[in-house]
């Protein structure tokens, strides 16, 4: 019966307008989360359809929030990603496999362990057969700027095309359990989006008036003794 109300009730969490524009959002429920406009796009007849060509990025309204680079292809088991749009950098880690599932010292270890997002199962059903990696760097954080990357190991290569917006990693350690990072910017950094606050930012006045107010009362009871 619950399942049958499910289907017949109708629901909107999100509708995109294409007639959107900045001054009246999507016309609906007061919403403004399209990122891409019309009125800012070029006509079709004047757009470059290579995939790196800027006039495809015309149009779009948060463009910084919503192309990012991500891990497309990794040669081992991914255990932790963590990019800074303010920035354009990103630091990835990953572990080679310690085995496969299929070797039978590793059956004890398979059934003893815990898995979690942040602490993955370190073996893989088969073994490796390829170390190219494939990490998305798109042009819109990279266009006429160096790309700087870091952490790898020698012996390591690295090769950014620009045309297909994909930075490519071989890593040349590939004993069981070694684990790999990788820390990709670029240079000058990218014009920050927003002001990222902190402790200081938002309770410091907060905190000096009542570290102003605590040495008063030391010192005015220094005095009377």
């Amino acid at each position: 019966l619950e399942t049958e109300i499910v289907l017949e009730t109708e629901i909107v969490l999100w509708n995109y307008n294409p007639e959107n524009n900045d001054e009246r959002g999507n016309d609906w429920n007061g919403e403004n989360f399209s990122w891409f406009s019309k009125k800012w796009a070029l006509p079709p007849s004047l757009l470059y359809y290579e995939q790196d060509a800027p006039s495809l990025d015309n149009g779009g309204r948060i463009l910084p929030v919503v192309v990012r680079p991500y891990v497309a292809k990794t040669a081992g088991i991914p255990l932790s990603f963590e990019y800074e749009m303010n920035t354009g950098t990103f630091t990835y880690k990953w572990t080679n496999p310690a085995a496969t599932a299929a070797d039978d010292d590793n059956t004890s270890r398979l059934g003893s362990v815990s898995p979690s997002v942040s602490d993955p199962l370190r073996t893989l059903c088969q073994p490796l057969i390829l170390r190219e990696m494939e990490i998305f760097l798109p042009s819109l954080s990279t266009h006429s700027q160096e790309v700087i990357v870091e952490g790898l190991q020698k012996g390591d290569k690295y090769l950014y095309d620009t045309k297909r917006q994909t930075l490519f990693i071989v890593t040349e350690d590939t004993s069981a359990g070694h684990t790999h990072w990788v820390q990709v910017s670029v240079d000058p950094p990218l014009r920050p989006a927003f002001f990222i606050n902190d402790v200081w930012s938002d309770f410091g006045v907060h905190i000096m008036s009542v570290v102003v107010v605590i040495l008063a009362l030391l010192g005015y009871w220094l005095v009377q003794a």
